[in-house]
């Protein structure tokens, strides 16, 4: 029994993928101490600033390759075509995988995800020198400052392209072994961020030995992506972009792109522009909540993103009951995770601060509670959505697009009076107005779900904790 537990928990995506985030958690929580108390308040802000550009990096990426996650999961599901998929495909292989539309449709990948790299690199660039100046300029030595940031564009454009092997692994269905492997990683990119911390490292010597191991893994994803090739009967490696394949994917990878580039661009570059204008330790205290926020998020939509594959291939094969019944259990411990993590973190903040993380580490409640709300929001929106997205008649452009435009006509008016809290109160504002209604309602249509009965089902009671928690800040 105890072997049979084992080799289930080993070959879990759900516990593996669980696995690879908390190694994420570790640089989020146990870092900030050693690092308020090893750096100066801007170097401990600048810090908190390259973290969340690898977070936008990181998100941007994911975001991005699940447009080819789906379209692996249509393939092998049999279908023929990658286009539209809101009706069963009619002459797709039944009970088989096309191992055909497969290769070619990794051929296409290789060639796009060199795209996705160079203007991730552009982008995150960019944003990198906007944010950033400000800070520079107060260090002791500027240059050591422009060369952290440079190490973590590098890195990003990088990890950018490596998504390509993790959309592949991921939509074949190796998701244990591309996670665990994954926690190593980040693991040993904690550990050399924690010594080099320790031993009395400066800020470039810290974030080259954040660094090493995560590029390290990109190449390991290379050999695992290899192997599976390999095994793969009929799986054949194109020497040319199929661009039949690509005709079909490209609507999805720029409306997806562009939505997701949209919406994070604007809601996490808000902090980025806080950065050239708020006092630094406010700003510290901001980057490091919403730093704690992003894996969190990331965690908790672990049970329904580990279903993606499937969903894919179910939508494939017209499976609709089975499909809706695995999209709902996966909302549903989606949403009772985020919600626990964002209560248990709550009472763990202030046992934090206390512990010596200074000032910076203390992040008010009702700061937090806000932020807490803001992401379940999101995710009730942004699973509807993502749920919606297996017909492949993708519509993230305006989902995201007019969430954004409205988060930024709300932060505008409340930012002279709120300050930091101005930003996730205009999000949760945003998508109650927008987001929700809308993906939502095209989830709705679409799979035939009957409202109020499955949000009682699956969002209703985690929300309320949510906002139990809200109301306790504001007493």
């Amino acid at each position: 029994m105890v072997r049979r537990l084992s080799r289930s928990l080993r070959t879990s995506p759900s516990v593996a993928t669980w696995g690879s985030f908390a190694a994420r958690f570790l640089p989020l929580f146990i870092l900030p101490p050693f690092v308020f108390r090893s750096f100066s308040t801007v170097e401990a802000t600048l810090w908190f600033l390259l973290i969340t550009l690898q977070g936008l990096q990181l998100l941007l990426e994911s975001n991005v390759g699940l447009t080819f996650i789906r379209a692996i999961g249509f393939a092998i599901g049999g279908a023929t075509q990658l286009r539209d998929q809101r009706m069963p495909d009619s002459d797709r292989l039944a009970g088989q995988e096309n191992h055909a539309l497969l290769s070619r449709l990794w051929s296409s990948m290789r060639g796009l995800y060199r795209l996705v790299g160079l203007l991730t690199f552009l982008v995150i660039g960019t944003v990198g020198l906007w944010s950033a100046h400000a800070l520079i300029v107060q260090l002791d030595d500027p240059s050591e400052g422009w060369a952290a940031l440079a190490v973590f564009v590098v890195g990003a454009g990088l990890r950018a392209y490596g998504g390509l092997h993790i959309s592949y692994l991921y939509g074949v269905g190796r998701i244990a072994l591309l996670r665990w492997w994954e926690m190593g990683f980040w693991l040993l990119a904690f550990l050399a961020a924690l010594g080099t911390l320790v031993a009395g490292g400066d800020l470039i010597t810290v974030v080259v030995a954040y660094q090493i191991p995560l590029v390290a893994n990109l190449f390991w994803n290379v050999v695992l992506a290899r192997l599976d090739q390999n095994g793969r009967a009929g799986f054949t490696v194109p020497r040319s972009i199929d661009r039949n394949v690509v005709s079909q994917v490209w609507p999805g990878m720029w409306r997806a792109g562009m939505g997701v580039g949209i919406y994070l661009g604007v809601t996490q570059g808000a902090g980025l522009y806080y950065a050239r204008i708020g006092p630094a330790q406010d700003v510290a205290i901001y980057l490091f909540a919403m730093s704690l926020m992003r894996p969190m998020i990331q965690f908790a939509q672990v049970p329904f993103f580990t279903k993606l594959p499937r969903l894919a291939a179910l939508q494939a094969s017209g499976e609709r009951t089975t499909q809706v019944e695995v999209a709902q259990r996966g909302m549903v411990l989606s949403y009772a995770l985020l919600a626990a993590m964002v209560l248990v973190t709550a009472g763990v903040l202030p046992v934090l601060a206390w512990a010596g993380g200074g000032e910076g580490a203390r992040v008010p409640l009702l700061l937090w509670a806000v932020i807490g709300l803001a992401a379940y929001l999101e995710r009730i929106g942004g699973m509807h959505l993502q749920l919606y997205s297996q017909t492949n008649h993708i519509l993230w452009h305006w989902a995201n697009g007019g969430t954004a435009f409205l988060f930024v006509l709300f932060s505008w008016f409340l930012l002279p009076g709120l300050g930091s809290l101005a930003f996730p109160t205009a999000l949760c504002l945003a998508i109650l107005v927008f987001y929700m209604p809308y993906s939502m309602w095209h989830s709705y249509r679409s799979f035939k779900l009957a409202f109020p009965r499955f949000e009682l089902r699956t969002s209703v009671l985690p929300l309320l904790m949510v906002l139990v928690l809200v109301m306790v800040a504001l007493i």
